[in-house]
């Protein structure tokens, strides 16, 4: 779906299937020419060779995991970011063995075409921006409370009722949340908001028919059977991030709460002004470095 929303090109890039190609032909056909920022977030099970002790000593054995990776990619096309993303995605581990990556979920978002701040929205400097984010990053302690990752912005900030300024949403806030937050105006941090997508009704299981207990005389196979892979609603339980999306944002302010209000104020008058978000920290980012 596109759609100007404040002069921003919004668009869904995200094919039904949710699965490696999620970006459809009509939106290739719209995109232009130009040096864009999407933010994709992938789920993969990957496969590597490692070194476990076994009971006659170490041995080598096939270690399988699920991982969930994001990043803010720069190309010039849909298409472009993608195939950067997954490039970065598959790039093989140093002094390692190869590992098998198989992509079980890809979501994908274009970024509204400006940072939003406190002080009014600028447009991106991705070199500044990544050395803002490393001296953050140097200097804030990983669990940092006072960021605000752990507060569900969805919930607490609402379409409906929203804060005159900033000043007044600190005192809006309930204080259980508003003691744990940093309110401290010269004290900032970089924040990646998602819009997400309306849920998709699950379909309801088909009822399999009854199937005649095996021969058992026949060889059994038991082993042989991999395990069945995680359904979406499983997926997007232990990966929330993956969640599809409609647009993305990058944002900087004092703490969550503040950076959903940024966005929530800016999106008000807009079909994605009572859509759900959420907020992650900085994942990183691809090719937008100015080389």
């Amino acid at each position: 779906m596109w759609g100007k929303i404040n002069g921003i090109q919004f668009c869904k890039f995200v094919s039904p299937s949710g699965r490696a190609q999620c970006f459809n032909s009509a939106e290739r056909r719209l995109n232009h020419a130009a040096m864009n920022a999407y933010l994709f977030t992938a789920v993969a099970t990957r496969s590597q060779v490692r070194a476990v002790m076994g009971r006659y000593g170490e041995v080598n054995a096939i270690q399988t995991w699920d991982a969930c990776a994001s990043s803010i990619v720069g190309g010039d096309s849909p298409d472009d970011a993608q195939k950067r993303f997954e490039a970065w995605l598959r790039r093989p581990p140093e002094g390692e063995n190869p590992v098998d990556i198989r992509i079980r979920n890809l979501a994908a978002a274009q970024l509204v075409d400006q940072l939003f701040t406190e002080s009014g929205n600028v447009p991106f400097d991705w070199p500044d921006i990544q050395k803002q984010v490393q001296a953050q990053l140097e200097s804030t302690a990983v669990d940092d409370f006072e960021q605000g990752y752990w507060v569900d912005v969805d919930q607490v900030i609402r379409p409906e009722k929203l804060s005159f300024s900033a000043g007044t949403l600190q005192s809006d806030v309930p204080e259980d949340i508003r003691s744990g937050l940093n309110w401290l105006s010269d004290k900032k941090f970089f924040f990646v908001l998602s819009v997400l997508s309306p849920l998709a009704p699950q379909a309801e299981p088909m009822d399999e028919p009854e199937m005649d207990a095996p021969d058992s005389d026949g060889p059994s196979d038991e082993n042989s059977e991999e395990p069945e892979p995680m359904g979406l609603g499983e997926l997007y339980a232990t990966y929330p991030q993956a969640l599809d999306k409609e647009a993305a944002a990058l944002i900087q302010a004092r703490n969550s709460v503040v950076a959903a209000w940024l966005w929530r104020r800016y999106a008000a008058n807009t079909p994605l002004a009572t859509n759900a978000i959420r907020i992650d920290p900085w994942c990183g980012a691809i090719c937008l470095d100015g080389k």
